[in-house]
């Protein structure tokens, strides 16, 4: 199976998103304060990230919609009429 790049850079900027704090805590410790106290490279970091969240999101909502992918999951169908939630 072939992945596009725009879901390789979504996946990308999402694990940003998941590591930047311990990326910037790691920096603090390795004696680059400069970059750990960054308010441009924590800004990039949080739209990067959000970026990236916001597009895995976006990509899984999407594919959900699809007729064709619905019909390979039929276990994740509406459920039966009458049907109680619990």
């Amino acid at each position: 199976m072939r992945v596009s790049v725009k879901t390789l850079l979504a996946s990308v900027a999402a694990v940003v998103a998941l590591w930047a704090p311990a990326y910037l805590a790691w920096l603090d410790h390795a004696g680059f304060d400069g970059a750990a106290e960054s308010e441009l490279l924590q800004w990039a970091l949080l739209a990067v990230g959000v970026a990236g969240f916001a597009t895995v999101l976006y990509v899984a909502w999407r594919d959900t919609r699809d007729p064709a992918w619905r019909a390979a999951h039929p276990q994740l169908g509406p459920a039966p009429r009458g049907a109680r939630h619990r």
